[in-house]
């Protein structure tokens, strides 16, 4: 999510932050501290604040924005939605002239800087190589860019060997939250991904 942010602004932002709090830390030291102290002392009292400032700064990145986003639905609207958690997914497959549909669960990891997803079906595992999200740039409506390796299972006489697939997930806020849309393969197959969230 924070690729959805302008990297730049928040950089210059969070270190315009750090220097006024350490600026501030020495001075409040420097007034109220003992008089005594060293511009070395301040300057390490300043620092250990500024270290604090850094672990809440990464709780936050991993685990804080997620009530943030709960305190405040906008959120999901003006940035992306929290996607994190299991799902249920129909697998629309098409191969070598031959369709059908695969029940399949997949498990999303989100936090502020990455999201990932993890399929499981009856005969294969697929595990995330990159997935960005992004905003449709007309209709502003949260995508899913999704570039995955899928394992199969040796539950055949002759298992297909490891291949990579893409996909471009559509998020519709319907029934508790949906993704849906195509993909492709490397192994010249297609077809339509379709995930709604346990409730």
């Amino acid at each position: 999510m924070i690729g959805l942010l302008p990297i730049g602004r928040v950089i210059a932002l969070t270190s315009v932050v750090y220097a006024v709090l350490i600026a501030l830390a020495v001075a409040l030291s420097w007034r109220f501290g003992d008089n005594s102290q060293t511009i070395l002392g301040s300057v390490g009292f300043a620092f250990s604040g500024a270290t604090a400032l850094q672990l809440g700064l990464m709780g936050w990145f991993y685990f804080g924005w997620r009530r943030l986003w709960r305190w405040f639905p906008i959120l999901n609207r003006l940035l992306f939605p929290d996607i994190g958690g299991e799902w249920k997914i129909e697998i629309h497959w098409q191969r070598h002239g031959q369709e059908g549909v695969v029940d399949a669960e997949a498990t999303v990891r989100q936090d502020f800087l990455r999201v990932s997803m993890e399929v499981r079906s009856p005969k294969s595992d697929s595990q995330t190589l990159i997935a960005q999200p992004k905003k449709d740039p007309e209709s502003g409506r949260p995508l899913l860019y999704y570039v995955y390796l899928v394992i199969p299972k040796a539950v055949e006489a002759n298992p297909d060997y490891p291949y990579y697939g893409a996909a471009i997930l559509k998020f519709s806020e319907t029934d508790g939250g949906q993704l849906s849309g195509n993909y492709w393969t490397t192994q010249k197959t297609g077809g339509h991904f379709h995930l709604s969230r346990r409730m």
